[in-house]
Formats: structure tokens, sequence, C-alpha cells
């Protein structure tokens, strides 16, 4: 039984006041990203293309950390760089609208489009195939791979990546993902819980890529609203 809690966001668990979101911040901002996101970013980046489920699921992401539809179509007509303008807005423009609400569905759904997708909507539907960068990586990867990427975004502590072996093991896959996030941010959560800054429920398990961004940015800016696009940030960018 791999299931994991459902999360749902609202407007409060995504805002990040001061935090420049745009269609040029997204590869500076990809240190903050979950695996799944990353490993989704980089292989576009590597491409210059993703199939869509791939397309669709980090289009959703991007839109629940705050980039704007325009923001967004700029961001994937420049990563789509070997096909023409005629092609992209033949092809991939509708889609990308349609998932911010922006045409298509019901008056109900019309304006806000799809929710981005929680770790358990991640891990549960639509499994990726051949050729496919979409899903969980700590599910959908053999450990050999997941090791590989992990490794890839600075992640080479061995007692961590046995933990993310015996969690990916046992089916506790969203699990895995939080060692790793308590790793990364390791000096950062030690800081809020010394300070006293931070609550249980700010340290809660993560359920949902969009909360470990946030999650993320807060923490590596000090706890206060915003998020660093440079620096340091503990792992290596893909």
């Amino acid at each position: 039984n791999f299931s994991t809690p459902d999360s749902t966001l609202s407007d409060s668990d995504t805002s990040l006041p001061g935090i420049s979101i745009n269609a040029a911040s997204v590869d500076s901002l990809s240190q903050h990203f979950p695996l799944c996101m990353r490993n989704l970013h980089s292989t576009l980046r590597k491409n210059s293309h993703l199939k869509y489920h791939g397309r669709l699921q980090y289009t959703l992401f991007l839109k629940g950390i705050g980039l704007t539809l325009d923001d967004c179509l700029i961001f994937w007509r420049h990563s789509f760089r070997l096909i023409t303008d005629d092609t992209f807005n033949k092809e991939y423009r509708y889609n990308i609208r349609y998932a911010y609400g922006d045409v298509g569905g019901d008056a109900t759904r019309r304006g806000r489009g799809y929710s981005p997708y929680s770790c358990q909507k991640i891990l549960t539907e639509s499994q990726p195939g051949s050729g496919q960068s979409h899903g969980c990586p700590y599910r959908h990867f053999n450990i050999e791979n997941l090791t590989t990427l992990l490794q890839a975004t600075g992640v080479h502590d061995r007692d961590v990546l046995k933990g993310v072996k015996e969690d990916v093991d046992k089916k506790r896959f969203h699990i895995a993902c939080n060692r790793v996030f308590e790793w990364v941010h390791r000096g950062e959560i030690r800081k809020v819980k010394e300070e006293g800054s931070w609550g249980a429920t700010e340290l809660d398990t993560i359920v949902h890529p969009n909360t470990y961004f946030k999650r993320s940015c807060l923490l590596k800016s000090g706890g206060k609203a915003g998020c660093g696009t440079g620096g340091d940030s503990g792992v290596d960018m893909l």
C-alpha cells in the first residue's frame, strides 16, 4: 500500500509575496523543486520537449507556484526551441491555456483551470511508459536510476541514500521524498526549531509538490516571504 494522504491547495498554501516568478526565473527556482519536478525540468532542458502527461504535470505545478498564463506560454515556447511558432501554436498552446482555465471546460472551472497534482495523484494516476518523464521518481524509477538522479542533485550522503532505498522497498515513497527534503534543508530546519519560529504545522510531512517548493523557499530565505534564486542552495542544479 503506497497511498499517502491526499492534499489540496488554497491560495495561502502557495502564496509567496516578494518572489519574482516568471518565465526567466524558472531555471533558478528549480533548485527548490521536488525530485518529480526537477526530473521534468531537466528532461525538458535536455530534450527541448516533454510528452503530454509530463507537460500537464509540470504546467500545473508551475501554475501552482504562481507562474501566470502569459509567462507559462513564454516558458514553454522558449523551452520547445526546436519547433516553429506555427507548430507550437497549433499543437501545444491550447492545452496550456486549457490547464489554466482560459479556454474550454464548463463555466464553473473556467478561470481557475485544473489544480496542481498532489503526491497521491502523481503516485496513483497515469503511470509513465517508455520515453515519458512524468510520475514520481521514488516510485517509478528503479533504485539505480533513482540513486543516480539524487546524486545528480547533490544528495550523496550514504545514510540518506540507504534510508531512501529502505523507504522505497516499503513503498513509502512520500517518506523518501521527505527524508531527502529534511537532509537538504537540515541546517535551516535546525535553525527554525532552535529559534522556535516554526511550529509543528510548518514542519508537517509534505504531501504536495507545491508545498515542497514553498517550504524550501521559505527555509532558504530564513523563514521569511520570498525565495532566494541565487547563491548556494545546498544542492546542485540538474
